[in-house]
C-alpha cells in the first residue's frame, strides 16, 4: 500500500510501505513545508519557490527526502558490518537537524551531486537527477561533513590515481561514505514501514558505492555466473543455482556486469538487477556508471553499440562502442568524456572475456578478429592469435572452469565442449560473471 501525504498536516504516525517515486507523495501541507522550511534553513528561491504538489518540481524533492527521513522507522535486526551506531537509528531526523545549517539549490557544479560548507549544503544538478533513495543518501552523507569528517585520495575505483578527493579512509573512520552506507544497510534489514522497492535501491546503492569508497575496502567479493533466457535469469554461485525472475525489458537488452551486480541495457538506457532478491522490481540503474547517459557531458557519444563497466586492475572504466566503431572512456575525475578513439572498421561488439580466457576489454569485429583496447591509455592493441568462434556467444567462467555459451544457447566447457551438467537443461542468451559481495546474502 501506498501513502499519500497529508493535504494539510502531515502526522506523526505513518503508514507502512512509505512512497518511494515522487510522483506517488502527493501533496503536502503548507504547515508541513513551512516547518521542514524553517529546521533546515531552506532557501525555497534558490529551490524556484515554494512547490506543495508536483513532484517534479525541486523544492518538493527536497520536501519528499525529509519526509521519508522523518517518516521513516528502524528496529534493530542483529549486528551487520555496516551498522556501527554511527547515527541513532530512531533518531536520524534531530541528527540532520543539528548537523545542518541551510539547504540551498546551486549550479557552479554542474556534474556534481551536492556539497557542505560549514553546515550549508549546496544541492546540485545531479542531486535533482537522483532518485528519493540517492537523494536521501545524498544528505545523510553531506550531513556528516558538518562534523569535520573529508574525503581523501582514493587508491582504487573510477577515481584512482588522480588528484580526486573522493573517498574515506576506512569504514571504521565513520566518515560520510559510513554514515550513508550504515543508513542503506538500515533500509535493507531494519525499515518497519519502506516500500520494499526502496529497499532494493538501498541494497543497490551500498554495492555499487562500498566497493570503491574506502581506501580499506569492507567488502569481500566474489565472482558468480549469470544467464539469461526467455523464461528469466539463473544465477550460478558457487555450487547453487538460483531462479530469477525477468522484469520487463526491451527485447534488445544486453545483459551486462556492473560494480554492484548486473544491470540490463538497451542503448542509453539500463535497468538494474537486484541479484539478492527474489524479486521482479523494474528499477532504473542509478547505482552503476550506466547512469552516465541521464546528464549531458562534453563530448558524449552520440550513437551507442555496445558498452561495459569493467574492472582493470585497480581501475573501474566505463565504454562506449558506437555505430561508428569509435570508442569513448568516461574522465571521472574531470567529469567528461575522452575524445573517441580513431574508428575500427566493422566493429560489432565489445566483450570482456576472450575465446582463451584472457579477461580484460576487447572489440569484436564482423568478421571475428579480436583488438585488445586499454582504456588507461585508449589505444589498442594487437590483434589476438584466435579469432572470435561464429558459433560462439560469450566466455564466462565457472569458478575456475573456462566455458562457452554456443549458438543453441547451451553452456559447454570450453576446452572439452562437453555440457555443464547443472546447466544441461537451460537455454541462454546471454551469459556473463557478475561480483556478488559478503555485504547482503543471496535469497534463494
Amino acid at each position: 500500500m501506498h501513502f499519500l501525504l497529508s493535504l494539510f498536516l502531515l502526522s506523526t504516525v505513518y503508514a507502512a510501505d512509505l512512497p518511494y517515486d515522487d510522483q506517488e507523495f502527493g501533496c503536502i501541507g503548507q504547515a508541513a513545508a513551512d516547518r521542514y522550511v524553517r529546521a533546515f534553513g531552506v532557501d525555497v528561491k534558490s529551490f524556484g519557490g515554494l512547490e506543495l504538489c508536483d513532484g517534479s518540481r525541486d523544492t518538493k524533492k527536497l520536501l519528499n527526502d525529509l519526509y521519508l527521513i522523518e517518516g521513516s522507522t528502524f528496529e534493530a535486526a542483529g549486528e551487520h558490518k555496516f551498522i556501527r551506531g554511527y547515527v541513532d537509528r530512531q533518531n536520524y531526523f534531530e541528527w540532520l537537524k543539528q548537523e545542518t545549517r541551510g539547504v540551498r539549490r546551486g549550479h557552479d557544479l554542474p556534474y556534481a551531486t551536492a556539497y557542505n560548507s560549514g553546515g550549508y549544503f549546496t544541492m546540485q544538478d545531479g542531486w535533482a537527477k537522483l532518485s528519493t533513495l540517492g537523494r536521501v543518501g545524498t544528505i545523510i552523507h553531506e550531513a556528516r561533513h558538518t562534523a569535520g569528517y573529508r574525503h581523501y585520495a582514493c587508491t582504487f575505483g573510477p577515481y584512482a590515481n588522480s588528484r580526486t578527493a573522493g573517498c574515506d579512509t576506512s569504514y571504521e573512520q565513520g566518515g560520510s561514505h559510513a554514515v550513508e552506507m550504515e543508513y542503506y544497510a538500515r533500509v535493507v534489514l531494519e525499515s518497519k514501514n519502506l516500500h520494499p522497492v526502496y529497499q532494493s535501491m538501498a541494497r543497490l546503492m551500498a554495492l555499487g558505492r562500498s566497493n570503491f569508497v574506502f581506501n580499506k575496502n569492507p567488502l569481500q567479493k566474489r565472482e558468480a555466473l549469470l544467464g539469461l533466457s526467455a523464461a528469466g535469469l539463473v544465477l550460478v554461485d558457487g555450487g547453487q543455482v538460483y531462479e530469477r525472475a525477468l522484469p520487463a525489458v526491451p527485447a534488445e537488452a544486453r545483459l551486462k556486469r556492473t560494480s554492484f551486480g548486473a544491470s540490463l541495457v538497451a542503448g542509453e538506457q539500463s535497468l538494474a538487477i537486484d541479484l539478492s532478491d527474489p524479486t521482479e522490481f523494474s528499477l532504473t540503474d542509478d547505482y552503476s556508471y550506466y547512469k552516465l547517459f541521464q546528464l549531458p557531458r562534453d563530448r558524449a557519444p552520440t550513437s551507442v553499440k555496445s558498452t561495459e563497466e569493467v574492472d582493470i586492475g585497480n581501475m573501474r572504466y566505463f565504454t562506449v562502442l558506437s555505430n561508428e566503431g569509435r570508442i569513448s572512456s568516461y574522465n571521472f575525475p574531470e567529469g567528461n568524456w575522452f575524445a573517441a578513439s580513431n574508428p575500427v572498421a566493422d566493429a560489432a561488439t565489445f566483450v570482456t572475456r576472450a575465446p582463451d580466457g584472457q579477461a580484460g576489454l576487447f572489440v569484436v569485429t564482423t568478421d571475428g578478429s579480436i583488438l585488445p583496447f586499454d582504456p588507461s591509455t585508449r589505444r589498442y592493441g594487437l590483434p589476438l592469435k584466435d579469432r572470435w568462434p561464429s558459433d560462439s556467444a560469450a566466455y564466462a567462467m565457472l569458478g575456475a572452469q573456462l566455458v562457452v555459451l554456443n549458438a543453441e544457447g547451451e553452456v559447454l566447457d570450453a576446452e572439452s565442449g562437453v555440457g555443464v551438467p547443472s546447466l544441461a537443461h537451460y537455454r541462454f542468451t546471454e551469459l556473463v560473471n557478475v561480483p556478488l559481495y559478503d555485504a547482503f546474502e543471496v535469497v534463494p
